[in-house]
């Protein structure tokens, strides 16, 4: 047989090492998807906010030179926050470097003026309001009245609903999660036990760079339990796959997609609307620093508690951790302690089963 030289075939091993053709980054396909799904989303959205607001709000031009920048910061600082200005900068920075200019951000007279600005701004970094365990008892108790009506009623869109809030919220509080935590929770990688607890694996998180991914894993409560809210949720759900939280419509449908994390703050101040009407809005933080004072208030030694939660730092953990100060009989006013020893609303013995038992008034 002969062959024909002139055809425009290819040995196979040829074929099988073409090189693939190559994105405008010079990566790629292949290699350009791993890169964008290695960079943050939230990190790469506040980037191009950062460039924009510097844009078509200030009406710098880019590039910029270092003066630029420092006449931006001082346009802002009487008006935005110095760590939303250092985001602000770093997108900038970033832009100039992605395009290959010179970094005027690296400037000594930009990081003198962003010194100065902090100086004369000299207020102490801003703190959510926590959600405490006694909001927590509270938001509960109103969301289980409602979702009993619900099913007497047969309200449909009220009974998935509440439902979803309670397992959202009690699995927020006793995990301390980040709303961004919540709404990537996915049926795949849970296990939950009524008698035994939950177990959760996050493949990623804000904090987890190399992209390890961690499992949490709580106990049983008698009251006020995450898995039993949360099996509670799947059974009337219905939801066998996929993310576990997802937005509802007013005509009791589930969304496809999960919730939006951003709606999370929105669903903490729709179901504690007028249960606490002098007290400041929760965040999405709100739920973290309550555990952390609920656990602190416990007797939780800080390496336990950055364990549970999955702190990296000490420094980091401490921003959540409440003062403990106590003058005792002395004090003109009571402790928050000696105010949570007297509240009616404890649980009589709130025990995490095969871990942590809480006695009354140690919320």
């Amino acid at each position: 047989m002969t062959m024909n030289h002139d055809d425009n075939t290819e040995p196979a091993h040829s074929q099988a090492h073409r090189v693939a053709p190559k994105t405008t980054s010079g990566l790629s396909p292949k290699a350009e998807q791993f890169r964008q799904d290695g960079r943050s989303e939230n990190t790469e959205r506040a980037y191009s906010a950062a460039v924009k607001h510097f844009r078509f709000d200030y009406g710098g031009m880019l590039p910029a030179t270092s003066e630029a920048i420092c006449n931006y910061l001082a346009a802002y600082a009487e008006s935005l926050e110095v760590s939303t200005l250092r985001q602000r900068i770093a997108g900038i920075s970033k832009w100039h470097r992605k395009l290959g200019f010179p970094d005027p951000t690296e400037s000594a007279i930009v990081t003198d003026t962003i010194r100065g600005i902090a100086k004369n701004q000299m207020s102490m970094p801003k703190q959510a309001y926590p959600l405490t365990f006694q909001h927590l008892l509270a938001i509960c108790d109103k969301l289980e009245a409602e979702k009993q009506e619900a099913i007497n009623l047969g309200m449909h869109e009220a009974i998935l609903r509440t439902h979803r809030d309670l397992a959202l919220i009690l699995l927020g509080f006793w995990q301390a999660f980040r709303s961004d935590e919540l709404s990537r929770v996915d049926v795949g990688h849970v296990q939950a036990n009524r008698n035994e607890g939950i177990s959760i694996f996050l493949p990623y998180s804000k904090t987890d760079r190399n992209v390890q991914g961690k499992r949490y894993v709580m106990g049983a409560l008698r009251a006020y339990c995450p898995a039993s809210a949360y099996l509670d949720w799947l059974q009337v759900s219905g939801i066998t796959e996929g993310l576990a939280f997802r937005g509802i419509t007013r005509w009791g449908r589930l969304s496809a997609k999960g919730i939006h994390k951003q709606s999370i703050e929105h669903i903490l101040n729709r179901v504690s609307a007028n249960l606490f009407p002098n007290e400041p809005r929760f965040t999405t933080h709100s739920l973290r620093r309550g555990f952390a004072d609920w656990a602190t208030r416990a007797g939780w030694d800080l390496k336990t508690l950055m364990e549970h939660v999955g702190w990296k730092s000490v420094e980091n953990a401490q921003r959540y951790i409440p003062s403990r100060k106590d003058f005792g009989a002395l004090a003109l006013n009571p402790s928050p302690i000696a105010i949570a020893q007297d509240s009616k609303d404890s649980v009589q013995a709130l025990t995490v089963q095969g871990s942590y038992t809480i006695q009354n008034g140690d919320e």
